[in-house]
């Protein structure tokens, strides 16, 4: 507990002494959430948010502190930043509970975890909304076990990851739990969150379509939106593909690419989207 508590300290010096150079790297270099999570939004344990232009409210109890500046380590190999931000450093003194609530439906919020391990317990997420069941859809995920809507340190050091969480329904409330223990670890909801979700008002307006999920030569994506880029990582978070767009639909040739899981990201005029595809 005392190794992890202090590991984590020394990132918060690195972080202030340096936190303009922090804040510009360019963090191509590590994974595809390290490019769709470049950093958090200021989410508070008890007052107001503000995610991808949907307001809402964060209200916990238990073991939950609020930290302004954050660093969030990566756990795979090659990857040692997932994201800067505001974070929730929880389950440090024991169990822990945070609700956030939204004025309008949403779905696929993405968050990104690290620090959780199996020093004295598992340390574990569960998530529940008030949209249905959830699902979760993970990258560049180390060190961590999901089992329905639980996310949970793996034996053998610490785990991190990003994660969107996705319910059967929009959601407005979404509320997450977890035993804490092993020094805590913490949590942040990514800026560039929603990923491939809208309001419901919107919805018909600006969906992106990536289709299919399960590719062997072909992949379409559209939008009504006009659609400014894609990227297509593997589960490394290297990048295997690119390019400009500047169109609404377009077709894109996988049949040079190996069998696998990739994500795609696909920038529009107010959204990026992410979605995990296999390649067959």
């Amino acid at each position: 507990m005392m190794t992890k508590n202090l590991f984590i300290d020394s990132t918060f010096k690195r972080k202030f002494l340096s936190g303009s150079i922090i804040f510009g790297l360019s963090l191509s270099a590590c994974s595809v959430h390290a490019q769709i999570c470049q950093n958090t939004i200021n989410m508070p344990a008890n007052g107001s948010i503000n995610v991808a232009g949907v307001n809402g409210s964060v209200s916990s109890s238990g073991s939950v502190i609020y930290v302004p500046a954050s660093v969030f380590l990566g756990s795979c190999p090659g990857v040692d930043v997932l994201s800067t931000g505001s974070s929730l450093d929880v389950g440090v003194n024991g169990s822990w509970s945070t609700t956030i609530s939204f004025n309008t439906p949403v779905n696929n919020i993405a968050f990104v975890i690290s620090g959780a391990d199996t020093l004295t317990r598992y340390e574990d997420f569960i998530f529940n909304s008030n949209g249905g069941g959830i699902s979760i859809f993970p990258a560049n995920s180390c060190g961590m076990n999901i089992s329905g809507n639980t996310i949970a340190a793996a034996p053998g050091g610490l785990g991190a990851g990003v994660y969107a969480i996705h319910a059967s329904s929009p959601y407005t409330q979404l509320t997450i739990t977890g035993g804490g223990g092993s020094g805590g670890s913490r949590i942040g909801i990514c800026s560039a969150s929603f990923l491939g979700a809208q309001e419901i008002k919107n919805i018909g307006n600006s969906t992106v379509d990536i289709y299919p999920s399960q590719v062997k030569d072909v992949m379409t994506i559209s939008s009504k939106e006009n659609l400014k880029s894609y990227k297509i990582f593997d589960e490394a978070g290297k990048l295997i593909s690119s390019a400009p767009l500047g169109i609404n639909k377009k077709e894109v040739n996988m049949s040079g690419i190996m069998p696998g899981n990739y994500i795609i990201s696909v920038e529009t005029q107010t959204q990026t989207v992410n979605k995990k595809i296999i390649k067959h």
